[in-house]
């Protein structure tokens, strides 16, 4: 894996969680910023599944490649799923809460897409 690729994802995830958890408390719909933060955090997830896929050849030897591309595969359904959703949920709190539980799931598949990279 790239890791200075890695370290924007992480970063643009967790930015959209903070503002996703703000959004949430504060009670107020999922807005254009937030959508652009989605867009360019899924963005960096479709471009970790290109650098991912490419460099699976440089994986160790004893690392499951079937479970890294699954779980490379998995990233990039998540945040669209949730933006849909949250749109759809506008009118209530919880759209945002939507996006906040699939920014932080993100951030849990991202961690394990490192754990599997790194042998463990």
């Amino acid at each position: 894996m790239l890791l200075p690729l890695t370290v924007v994802l992480v970063v643009l995830l967790a930015a959209l969680a903070g503002y996703a958890a703000y959004a949430t408390i504060a009670g107020r719909a999922m807005d254009n910023p937030m959508f652009y933060l989605a867009c360019a955090a899924e963005l960096a997830v479709i471009a970790q599944l290109v650098v991912g896929i490419a460099r699976i050849g440089d994986s160790p030897a004893h690392m499951s490649q079937g479970l890294f591309i699954a779980y490379l595969a998995g990233l990039v359904l998540v945040l669209p799923v949730a933006g849909f959703w949250g749109i759809a949920e506008r009118t209530t709190r919880w759209g945002t809460g939507v996006v906040l539980v699939g920014a932080l799931g993100l951030l849990v598949m991202v961690g394990r897409l490192l754990q599997l990279w790194n042998g463990s």
